[in-house]
């Protein structure tokens, strides 16, 4: 498995529109992807502009099928109108055990 933890910190008043766009992203994963095996989008109470995207991928391949997607090119143009910052919390890379290893 292939994934990562990513922390954004939404723009004041972009809120809603990042977390529309980022359902709209999650279902063509969902509806276009069987090798994305996660895309959660948490947050926490005690930092209200944040964040916190887990992805998970079956490997490399599907990552980079992932990012090829509608959803993420579209991202890519307009992340700097909501997102004012991001950190890498667990950087991409492989998985050393899983519930779902076979």
């Amino acid at each position: 498995m292939y994934g990562a933890l990513v922390r954004l910190v939404v723009k004041p008043g972009k809120r809603s529109e990042f977390l529309e766009f980022s359902r709209w992203n999650t279902q063509v994963a969902r509806d276009t992807e069987p090798g994305t095996l996660r895309l959660d989008l948490w947050e926490v109470e005690a930092e209200p502009d944040v964040v916190y995207v887990y992805e998970a991928y079956k490997d490399v391949a599907a990552f980079e099928n992932h990012i090829r997607n509608g959803p993420v090119r579209r991202f890519g143009e307009i992340m700097n109108d909501l997102v004012e910052g991001w950190t890498m919390v667990i950087p991409f890379g492989h998985s050393v055990a899983s519930n779902l290893d076979e």
